[in-house]
């Protein structure tokens, strides 16, 4: 079970950290992290409808409006219709969740260090391709905006324009994503092998490798993870021999 719970977790941090991955991008000398807007929620719209957006990271599903069965995953920003406060659409996705195309990056077109510009086009509006350009604007006495300027012209094509701190070029430093995700990764392992013996050793009174969770499992790919080695190295060994015998034969033939 606990394995079960491993497992689980470990497939719920892939797709995270591909939109980590994604919504880092570098521009000649310039460096952004849209990461660090991800605990915002930004709204704007018009008369009919209300949008949400959580830049690079998931749009809360109570902040879209009401809706008779569960949102997609890694919906990152969606449209709301006022009037009856329900669901309308999603937006656009992040990148690991099954939806494509890709997001898009582009530094903004005002100058480096400026921003950047996001494209999505991977959620549908009245069964076509919906454009969402979302421009972030480097502006540093913004720290945490609530709100976003929201442009649909013509329809299903949106222009979407955030200023935020957020948007600015990073310094060096601090930790990756990849860095992260084998911490947690590590400290997964940690748990469960710490968890697994404890548990067999003092609840199951198990001794010697009986200790280990799983042992069964675990020796079961070791010895897969032998024969395997054995088979890679007879068969580069049996190419050697083979190659071998075929110039000796044409030695002698000569």
């Amino acid at each position: 079970m606990v394995l079960f719970y491993l497992i689980l977790t470990l497939v719920n941090i892939i797709p995270i950290d591909s939109s980590l991955r994604s919504c880092r991008q570098t521009f000649g000398a310039n460096k952004y992290d849209l990461n660090k807007l991800d605990h915002l929620t930004l709204s704007g719209g018009d008369t009919q409808f209300r949008y949400l957006l959580t830049p690079c990271g998931i749009v809360p599903a109570d902040k879209c409006g009401k809706s008779s069965t569960p949102l997609d995953k890694g919906i990152t920003s969606c449209q709301e219709r006022i009037a009856t406060s329900s669901f309308e659409s999603a937006m656009g996705y992040l990148d690991g969740y099954g939806k494509s195309p890709n997001l898009e990056f582009k530094e903004n077109p005002q100058g480096p260090g400026t921003g950047v510009v996001m494209t999505m086009r991977n959620a549908k509006c009245n069964m076509n391709e919906r454009l969402v350009k979302i421009t972030f604007v480097c502006d540093t006495s913004i720290t945490n905006p609530t709100t976003m300027d929201v442009k649909e012209n013509p329809t299903c094509q949106f222009d979407i324009t955030v200023k935020a701190a957020g948007a600015c070029p990073i310094k060096e430093g601090g930790v990756s994503g990849g860095t992260v995700f084998i911490i947690i990764l590590l400290v997964l392992v940690i748990v469960y092998l710490l968890g697994g013996i404890l548990y067999n050793r003092f609840k199951e009174k198990q001794t010697g490798l009986a200790v280990l969770p799983h042992p069964g499992f675990w020796l079961l790919i070791v010895g897969l993870s032998l024969t395997g080695c054995r088979f890679c190295i007879n068969s580069i060994r049996n190419c050697f021999q083979g190659n071998s015998a075929t110039s000796s034969g044409k030695y002698e033939s000569v």
